[in-house]
Parts: C-alpha cells; structure tokens; sequence
C-alpha cells in the first residue's frame, strides 16, 4: 500500500500501516481485514464502497480525505478527528456505518451524518455537537459520557442504547425512538421530582 496510487476491487488482510502517511491514493471497492492502521495518516484519499472488519484505526487521522459507502465492523476506531476528512460536497444520508466498533474519545463534531448507523458500538466520550444526526441508529450502543448539543436528533433509534445524556431542551429529538428504563435519563435536567 503506497501513496499516489488506485486499488480497485483489492482484498487486505493483515496489512501494517501504523505511524505513517498515505497521500492521494483512491481506494475502491476495497476490504481491509486484520489490519492495523493506528496512528496512520490518509491525506487527500478517497475510499468508496469499502469494508473495515476487525481492525485498528485508532488515532488515524484523513485531512481532506473523503469516505463514502464505507463499513467498519468490530473496529477498534478511538481518538479520531472525523471533522477534518472532507465530506461529499452534497450531503448524502447513510455514507458510514460502523458496527460493533469501539469509537471512544472522537469527534464528530458539526458533521453531517443523516441516516449513518452505529449499531452496538461502544461510543464513550464522543462529540456529536452541532452535528445532523437525523435518523441515526445508535441502537444497542453505549453512549456513556457522550456529548449532545444542539445536536438535531430527528427521527434517531436508540432503542436499548445505555447510558446517553441528552438534554431536550437543547437538542432536536422529534419523533426519536427510546427504549425504558433508559429513556427516563431524559427527564434530567427538567428540573422535577420523580416518584413511583
């Protein structure tokens, strides 16, 4: 794998990429299994309709770097900065989704991710402020210490999603999806007494 270069339809497995830097290299319909990719840098990359499966991406950084139809499953993703990639210039839905990942400690901060799923993800100490998270799939997922707001929410699943703090008052949930006893977290920061 190396800089200035296309990989169409190519399967990785077990590649060993950590601490160095990729540039202009297009990736397309490529799958990476076992690979460890932390702290890598891809700079001006474009991956489309590629597959991650059980490999490390933690503290990898892509400045203006694109990823479209891109699936990561059992990934181990902390640390990552995802403002600085460069999305699509036209706001496409669903462009990631990421399945049973661990995507502790990053950001996501202001971004577009309509319809993107996170499904049983353990997603700890993450930043999704001012970001377009409408109809995002967060079921099963872990959401301890996670960040909301002015975050739009609409029609977001979070059923048997744990520990997420979202203040209502801050944050779009119209037509949001909760699952009990974790939706009664939604009631703090209203001020009242509840009892049974």
């Amino acid at each position: 794998m190396a800089s200035n270069r296309d990989y169409d339809d190519i399967a990785f497995e077990g590649e060993k990429v950590d601490d160095q830097t990729l540039e202009a290299s297009r990736f397309d319909n490529c799958s990476f299994k076992n690979c460890d990719f932390s702290h890598a840098t891809f700079r001006n990359c474009r991956f489309t309709d590629c597959s991650f499966d059980n490999s490390n991406l933690s503290v990898t950084q892509f400045p203006c770097t694109l990823l479209q139809g891109v699936a990561f499953n059992l990934c181990k993703m902390m640390g990552i900065d995802w403002p600085r990639m460069r999305c699509p210039s036209i706001q496409i839905p669903g462009v990631l989704s990421f399945e049973e990942c661990v995507l502790d400690d990053s950001s996501f901060f202001g971004l577009y991710l309509a319809e993107t799923t996170m499904i049983s993800c353990r997603i700890h100490r993450v930043d999704f402020s001012e970001a377009n998270c409408e109809q995002i799939d967060f079921s099963g997922s872990d959401l301890e210490d996670t960040i909301f707001n002015r975050t739009r929410l609409r029609g977001a699943n979070f059923i048997d999603a744990t520990h997420y703090s979202i203040n209502i008052l801050e944050n779009d949930i119209k037509n949001a999806r909760f699952s009990l006893p974790e939706a009664v977290a939604l009631l703090d920061g209203l001020d009242i007494e509840l009892h049974h």
